[in-house]
């Protein structure tokens, strides 16, 4: 039995967007192993993880690794299914989806909170995985594609639209809307690196709180009235 890595840019679409496909049409043996694997790589790196830890992790024969995938970089490609299924999916389809369509009667404040908040949930929760994945496409192209193509392509124009819309909206200033993509994503994701790198030094009480500071931060600032640069 083979991956089911899609082959093909018809297959990943089908993979995003098809809701017909679920976990469940991964069999439960191939999720022991990316569970494995994906501990294993998160621990070691894609270079220093052998197969026989995959499996022992995995508790199965390595023998049986290799009845679905053929080798350890099939093992990593693999790992584009649950990345989409446990996080891409949710991250474009559903809930920041309900969350932005539910925005019409709350001021912009809470809607960037509660997707901040969403957001830090799902990845929290698939760090490992997210961890994985992102930090070995920088060295294998074919993974980096896939993100960069494929699973990018399709967030980015979301969380700009929803830019534009509170452009319109004069929620936010008249702005290049990808300046302002970039910069709520860069303050998510710093959040949960320098949270997550440095938990002494960057110690918190609540999520919520932090997240609150946050948005203030984007939407007022951080210096005072008189230190915005003027515009040219």
């Amino acid at each position: 039995m083979s991956s089911n890595i899609p082959e093909d840019k018809d297959s990943l679409e089908r993979f995003l967007f098809d809701e017909n496909f679920s976990e469940e049409d991964i069999t439960k043996r191939q999720w022991q192993i990316i569970n494995a694997a994906t501990k294993i790589f998160a621990e070691k790196g894609f270079e220093g993880a052998r197969t026989s830890e995959i499996a022992k992790e995995a508790d199965v024969a390595e023998g049986t690794i290799f009845r679905y995938y053929k080798t350890k970089k099939d093992i990593l490609m693999g790992l584009v299914l649950p990345l989409i299924i446990k996080f891409f999916r949710p991250l474009i389809l559903k809930s920041a989806e309900q969350i932005v369509q539910n925005e019409a009667d709350k001021a912009i404040e809470e809607v960037l909170q509660s997707l901040f908040l969403d957001r830090l949930d799902l990845i929290e929760n698939n760090l490992p995985l997210v961890k994985t994945v992102f930090i070995e496409s920088s060295y294998h192209p074919e993974l980096l594609n896939i993100v960069q193509n494929e699973i990018g392509a399709k967030i980015i124009p979301f969380i700009s639209a929803f830019i534009e819309d509170n452009i319109k909206n004069d929620n936010f200033r008249e702005i290049d809307p990808l300046v302002i993509t970039r910069t709520l994503m860069s303050l998510l994701m710093g959040y949960i690196v320098f949270t997550n790198i440095f938990p002494e030094t960057f110690k918190i009480e609540s999520d919520e709180d932090e997240i609150k500071k946050i948005i203030d931060i984007f939407l007022h600032g951080a210096g005072n009235k008189n230190s915005r640069i003027e515009e040219a």
